[in-house]
């Protein structure tokens, strides 16, 4: 079966107007790692990043970008999101191993989206498509993301993608099982 491992490269996925696909795609000169580190640094604004993990927060220079793009590579399935038509990054993707029997994943998600285009339904684009994608990959039993009970655009999304709670102090849990191959 599938090893988890290669996830990053296979969660490649398209939906009306975004296109998800490894971080590495993103990196294959100087140039474009260094518009990739400044895209990062324009994404990670205050308001994006105020619900999320200390670690996240306070980005405000290149050195800082390039630590927390290392940290993101280290921890997860790195995944970045564009917008189709102006092939414009705005968004990454987080992917963790949270459990497995026999080949069959759990996985844990982390989603965040550029604030420019907050607002527009794109968050549950993302979201729908990447439970789609779980659906199709035929291996993952379940994926679940936490967000705190303030984030209430969040929420909404998870809720939108038929995903379930389960509320643990100030952070809910939402889950979406599949039924696998």
């Amino acid at each position: 079966m599938k090893d988890f491992k290669s996830i990053e490269q296979r969660c490649n996925f398209k939906t009306r107007q975004l296109s998800v696909k490894s971080w590495i795609h993103q990196n294959e000169d100087l140039t474009t790692e260094q518009y990739f580190t400044e895209k990062v640094l324009s994404i990670l604004t205050p308001q994006v990043t105020k619900f999320l993990p200390d670690g996240w927060q306070k980005i405000n220079n290149v050195e800082d970008a390039q630590v927390w793009i290392k940290e993101r590579l280290e921890e997860s399935c790195f995944l970045t999101v564009e917008l189709i038509k102006t092939n414009e990054l705005v968004g990454f993707i987080f992917l963790y191993k949270s459990g497995s029997q026999d080949n069959y994943y759990d996985l844990r998600f982390g989603y965040l989206l550029s604030e420019t285009i907050w607002g527009k339904g794109l968050g549950t684009e993302l979201v729908k498509g990447l439970a789609q994608w779980c659906e199709r990959e035929g291996n993952i039993k379940s994926i679940s993301g936490g967000v705190t009970i303030n984030n209430v655009g969040s929420i909404k999304v998870l809720e939108k993608c038929g995903f379930s709670p389960t509320t643990l102090d100030n952070v809910v849990i939402y889950e979406r099982k599949f039924n696998c191959k």
